[in-house]
């Protein structure tokens, strides 16, 4: 019992000690190379477009509810249940992968909801290391 405890703790260390965004946030950016921190920067911009496209995506996909919804009334007010049923059933499968994305972005993107903090403790390092501080 006590050694699954242990190895769950080292494996959750190991992951959090190799997430780059994690150690800066606890411990600073000041133990990361220049470059090591200009490729920092470079994957939080990449990230947050792939973030931004992903929203747009998930916003595209809760869109079409509705209209599926107004559809649907359209299909049963014309007579057309084959149609509306499909119209129906496609809700569901819109809302699943709604589901899916937001617990994919959750976990793929876990770090970049606090992209701002980040690259503003990236370039203050960067900006002070400019400046030839140093502590």
């Amino acid at each position: 019992m006590q050694n699954r405890k242990f190895k769950r703790q080292i494996a959750r260390l190991e992951r959090a000690g190799n997430d780059d965004f994690l150690l800066i946030l606890t411990g600073g950016a000041g133990a990361f190379a220049t470059h090591e921190l200009h490729l920092l920067l470079r994957r939080i911009r990449v990230r947050t477009q792939q973030v931004s496209q992903l929203r747009k995506t998930m916003f595209k996909v809760s869109l079409c509810i509705p209209l599926l919804m107004l559809a649907a009334c359209v299909a049963a007010l014309v007579s057309l249940r084959g149609l509306m049923a499909i119209f129906v059933l496609a809700i569901p499968v819109c809302l699943i992968i709604l589901l899916y994305q937001q617990v994919r972005a959750g976990r793929k993107f876990s770090c970049y909801d606090r992209a701002k903090r980040l690259r503003a403790i990236i370039q203050q390092e960067l900006a002070r290391r400019r400046r030839g501080m140093t502590y």
